[in-house]
């Protein structure tokens, strides 16, 4: 029994196949096959279940598990402590909304390529139940999101709170002053599909006050959705904090609306029994990296 043989067997368990094992170990199928069935003759004991098209974990390959996590853990803990960190290598499947892409994720990917030089960073931006689902599926090691996310055994670590609030084209003629849900419903609405989370949001501020918008047109990009708002096509939930540029110009103008919407907080997510010091470092640094801040309500009270 050896590292690479356990490391084969806990990425065939976690990800339910040899091949997406395979990949993240950056091998053959033959050669993750040949480490796990070595290692099931070192222990004798048959540790996957074959007969099917998605292989399973045996009883003893559930309770085998468990110290096989262990021990890469404490592996990875071991080197993280006593070497340095250039010496970690692999890849990691860092997942992230579009509001993460479009502000500091450039900072994090930086940070990781000057800390952990020989780590591949594959990047896989969504929306907010994309990035979900691939998390839960363990096609990604850690997901930055809306939250919150909750669940058993996920780990989710705070990365701040960001701003949205309702914008507009200035060649809209929109009133000034404060504005009403019911003022907005007379406009078309443009945001993210129904599989983000802004979309969800907008969809209780209107439920809220018992509206249905006139019309809700959705597209996957927060970019093209700053594009259409800009044409004056409609009006978005939008950052402002990424879109100063757009506004200095005179394409968009905040509306002043009543009730605000509540801060959105962004987060960290990964499954507890995953974890790993790269893991742990990815999250610590974009808690570090991240332009998010406070809540409104703390920034108010501070």
């Amino acid at each position: 029994m050896n590292l690479k043989q356990i490391e084969a067997f806990v990425h065939a368990a976690r990800s339910g196949g040899v091949s997406a094992a395979a990949r993240k170990l950056n091998t053959t199928q033959p050669a993750i096959s040949m480490r796990v069935k070595e290692l099931e003759r070192s222990l004798n004991a048959q540790l996957l279940d074959r007969s099917r098209r998605r292989i399973r974990l045996t009883p003893r390959g559930r309770e085998f598990l468990e110290y096989a996590e262990h021990i890469l853990a404490m592996t990875e803990e071991a080197r993280s402590r006593f070497g340095a960190t250039q010496s970690v290598s692999g890849r990691i499947r860092l997942g992230v909304t579009e509001t993460v892409a479009l502000t500091w994720l450039p900072d994090l990917v930086s940070r990781i390529n000057t800390e952990f030089p020989e780590v591949v960073v594959e990047l896989d931006v969504d929306l907010t139940a994309g990035v979900w689902s691939k998390l839960n599926a363990g096609d990604l090691e850690i997901a930055l999101m809306p939250g919150p996310a909750q669940g058993p055994g996920l780990v989710a670590a705070s990365l701040g709170y960001i701003r949205y609030d309702w914008m507009a084209s200035t060649r809209l003629d929109i009133p000034d002053g404060e504005l009403q849900p019911q003022d907005l419903a007379r406009w078309p609405i443009i945001t993210l599909a129904q599989e983000s989370n802004l979309h969800d949001v907008i969809d209780v501020w209107f439920h809220r006050h018992n509206l249905r918008p006139r019309r809700i047109d959705v597209c996957n990009s927060l970019g093209v959705v700053a594009s259409l708002t800009k044409a004056g096509l409609g009006i978005s939930l939008l950052p402002p904090s990424v879109l100063r540029d757009e506004r200095d110009r005179g394409e968009l103008r905040l509306l002043e609306t009543a009730p605000r919407l509540d801060d959105l907080e962004f987060q960290a997510v990964y499954p507890r029994n995953a974890e790993t010091p790269l893991i742990k470092f990815v999250a610590d640094m974009a808690h570090e990296v991240s332009t998010f801040g406070l809540k409104a309500s703390e920034r108010s009270v501070g």
